[in-house]
């Protein structure tokens, strides 16, 4: 084994400890002992994440990192999106109201799915 393939086994382990002693810290301040105390991720966290990135923008900012030629094409990409806005709004609303849909719907399904898990449970107990 090479010096490199040392120093970078060496560099990669002490990273996996750095982000393990990350994760401890977070899981201590939330009031973990351990990670075997973390509840796991349920449906209903995905479905709030599915909520927090249904709704989509037209207007993301527009950057330049040069310095002329950055600035100049900044300020077209603003003059063609202030054009194009008549046509781009309706389209993303469209796609906003339609995301929205789905994640009621998924919301409506899971918490279905729920029920009939609860209805399963309770006939299996009673039997």
């Amino acid at each position: 084994m090479s010096q490199k393939e040392n120093a970078l086994r060496s560099e990669l382990q002490d990273v996996a400890g750095a982000l393990e002693a990350i994760r401890a810290s977070v899981r201590r301040n939330a009031g973990y002992a351990s990670a075997a105390d973390v509840p796991p991720a349920t449906a209903s966290t995905a479905v709030a994440e599915l909520s927090d990135l249904a709704i989509t923008s037209a207007h993301l900012p527009i950057s330049w990192s040069t310095p002329v030629v950055g600035r100049t094409i900044a300020l077209s990409k603003r003059a063609t999106r202030l054009l194009l806005r008549w046509y781009i709004n309706p389209i993303v609303e469209q796609q906003n109201t339609f995301n929205e849909a789905l994640v009621r719907t998924i919301a409506t399904l899971e918490q279905r799915l729920r029920d009939i898990e609860l209805e399963l449970a309770g006939r299996g107990n009673e039997q």
